[in-house]
């Protein structure tokens, strides 16, 4: 069994995509989808490769029940283009350079990560960094917001290999 490889991008690698990539394997891991999925995360800039989340981003998803601690930053390669079908960018600007570092034979999709939100819309996650502890709060709700839309969307395209989709089904998100 080939697993489905998504990768959460932001700028530094030690706030929203990492926090993306918590939520996700949270949410994978209670439907029982963890061993399907392989979820990481980067930055583009190369300024904090090998720096842990910043402790602003720690505190918020661990009042959460997420660990993140553990995570070290790194910068997107292109490598990642050949091992994430879904490589899911934080907001426009990652995103637009996303797509100038795709390789030419990458068939995967790109995609804002508040495009599978509420509406849909493709707004982005701020960025918390220059913020207060409330911003990275404000983050997290968003990204968990997103990410309910894309494992929804995941399932909807691959929830026939997913044990006939049962282990689809919504579950109510954790709470604060």
């Amino acid at each position: 069994m080939q697993r489905i490889g998504v990768l959460f991008v932001c700028l530094g690698n030690i706030c929203r995509s990492p926090s993306a990539q918590a939520v996700l394997e949270d949410r994978l891991e209670r439907r029982g989808l963890g061993a399907r999925f392989h979820v990481d995360s980067c930055g583009t800039a190369a300024f904090n490769v090998g720096k842990p989340p910043d402790p602003r981003a720690i505190a918020a998803a661990e009042r959460r029940g997420y660990r993140i601690a553990h995570q070290r930053a790194r910068q997107v390669d292109d490598a990642d283009f050949a091992r994430f079908r879904y490589i899911v960018a934080m907001d426009r600007a990652n995103l637009r350079t996303l797509e100038g570092w795709a390789t030419a034979d990458f068939g995967g999709e790109l995609r804002l990560l508040m495009h599978f939100g509420v509406g849909g819309r493709g707004g982005e996650v701020a960025d918390p960094y220059y913020g207060s502890a409330e911003a990275f709060d404000a983050a997290l709700d968003a990204i968990e917001r997103g990410v309910e839309g894309l494992l929804d969307y995941l399932c909807a395209r691959h929830g026939a290999d997913f044990d006939a989709g049962r282990r689809c089904a919504s579950e109510n998100p954790r709470t604060p």
